[in-house]
């Protein structure tokens, strides 16, 4: 059973505060603080909807938007907001709560309306779309029926009488539904903010955010840092500030972004009287020296450098850096706890074992990226791709760029029995296995009219080869590596194929060495 509260404004008279209970609506856990429905806001209020979705049904999960939406709403109600709270939303109480929220909005003397979004989001020709924990979408065509278009509630919300709308998309993940849609996206759509609006999202339009490795993600935490440390700031510099800490937090990874039509001055905490001061910038070399050592030990990414930082700055519990520096530890160790891995594909007998062999070239046409993380620093290298087709291109870069809807398509006539790629390293190292999403996922359709690879020849600088059976399906299926040995170099040939029922073209469309 959820509960509510109207929680009042310094100065406002305590018989204004009402309790009530809800019944929930819907299997969605309507949490904390919401306006009586249908009573008239208070003048000057500050009112927030918050929404954090992570239980999903049909589509994979999200761990952090719950702790997204708690720390949110925690921060808000800090500088004054009224907040109402969903976790886990369904679409009748997403599409109730902001029914809601914005008769609320017309219900008085509003200094702000602020709504925040934390969960899986789509981007389906031009709009943006928030999707309920209970959707189900087996084509795009069904997303107006199972999602919440953004253009709906910012109309909703321009309708208001607030001074200021603020819209936070924490929701540019890589689009669930890839497989069963026809264009596929990365992140949301820019949006034109309607007057008197400031729309803020985790990364730029068309780029993915991060979930993070904490309990929350690197915006979300970044942001209710900035908005609690602001005094004196405007909206504008909160904002500023968040995006200055998530490049350093994610390597310049994920770029915040807003568009805005504001035109006046909002504070969420003021300084001194109408005059608000600006806060004390900290001392450029304590803050400088601490980014420095937060970003080596970043990129070190060991237990021991992570330790180092904490004992460092480790006191000072509510700086941003030690609370991802916390999160990165604890992944860490939690990394190093016992667990089963995929099973491997079955391996045949050696087929050869030779002394040791240079790195092979992938072919007189091969096609080369710059080394990645996703194959722990490896240099990758195919042997052939196929010609850019209505504007998609085929080359290696797509085997490691997180986006299911793309792929490595190989360009030779027939089937590719034969294409290569090789992964080369700056030395010899130890690698455990392979991980690979066979075929073209775009979607289900153009999954079964392309090949997927059915057996892999895999080859490292020992000579020594083995072949493994792949399964004919989009998942991720890992494969043993461990047997390389010490290796500065292994390759991947296509030994045999699933064939498409229409094309010949066979593809891989993600690939991960660990």
């Amino acid at each position: 059973m959820g509960y509510c509260r109207n929680i009042t404004e310094p100065g406002q008279a305590a018989a204004r505060a009402v309790a009530t209970r809800l019944r929930p609506i819907g299997p969605a856990a309507l949490m904390l603080l919401t306006l009586v429905a249908g009573g008239p806001a208070l003048a000057g209020d500050r009112i927030a909807l918050v929404i954090g979705n992570g239980a999903y049904q049909n589509t994979s999960p999200l761990p952090n938007p719950p702790s997204d939406a708690a720390l949110m709403a925690e921060t808000l109600e800090a500088t004054g907001f009224t907040v109402t709270r969903l976790t886990d939303a369904d679409q009748a109480s997403m599409k109730r709560a902001l029914l809601e929220f914005g008769r609320a909005l017309r219900g008085g003397d509003v200094d702000a309306g602020l709504f925040f979004y934390a969960g899986h989001g789509v981007q389906v020709k031009g709009e943006n779309y928030l999707v309920p924990v209970n959707a189900r979408i087996d084509s795009e065509d069904e997303i107006d029926l199972e999602g919440i278009n953004v253009n709906d509630f910012l109309q909703v919300m321009n309708s208001a009488n607030s001074k200021i709308n603020i819209v936070i998309l924490d929701a540019c993940r890589n689009n669930p539904f890839a497989r069963s849609f026809r264009a596929v996206s990365r992140g949301l759509a820019p949006v034109d903010a309607p007057k008197g609006t400031l729309i803020a999202y985790a990364t730029a339009p068309g780029d993915v955010a991060l979930d993070g490795a904490g309990n929350n993600s690197p915006y979300t935490l970044a942001l209710t840092q900035a908005i609690r440390q602001g005094q004196g700031r405007t909206v504008e510099s909160v904002f500023k500030a968040t995006r200055r800490d998530v490049l350093a937090a994610t390597g310049d990874r994920q770029v915040p972004w807003e568009t805005s039509s504001v035109t006046g001055d909002f504070y969420f905490t003021p300084g001194d009287g109408k005059s608000p001061a600006p806060q004390p910038a900290p001392s450029p070399s304590a803050e400088s020296g601490m980014v420095r050592k937060f970003e080596l030990a970043r990129q070190m990414d060991s237990e021991a450098a992570w330790g180092a930082f904490l004992a460092e700055y480790g006191s000072d519990s509510n700086n941003f850096y030690v609370t991802l520096a916390k999160a990165a530890l604890a992944k860490l160790q939690a990394a190093q706890a016992p667990k089963p891995a995929p099973k491997p594909a079955p391996a045949p007998q050696p087929e050869q074992r030779l002394a040791s062999l240079p790195p092979p070239s992938a072919g007189r046409n091969q096609k080369c990226t710059n080394a990645s993380r996703a194959l722990s620093g490896g240099r990758l290298c195919v042997s052939s791709i196929l010609d850019p087709q209505f504007g998609n291109r085929y080359g290696g870069v797509n085997l490691t760029d997180g986006n299911m809807a793309t792929a490595w398509v190989e360009g030779v006539k027939g089937d590719g029995i034969g294409e290569t790629i090789v992964v080369r390293y700056e030395g010899p190292r130890q690698l455990n296995r392979l991980i690979l999403a066979n075929g073209y996922n775009k979607n289900a359709d153009i999954y079964a009219k392309n090949n997927r690879v059915s057996t892999l020849i895999i080859q490292g600088a020992s000579g020594e080869k083995r072949g493994f059976q792949l399964s004919d399906n989009g998942d991720w299926q890992a494969v043993d590596l461990s047997w390389l040995g010490e290796t500065d170099w292994f390759s991947l040939s296509i030994r045999s194929v699933f064939s498409g029922t229409k094309y010949k073209d066979t593809a891989i469309s993600e690939m991960r060495v660990e």
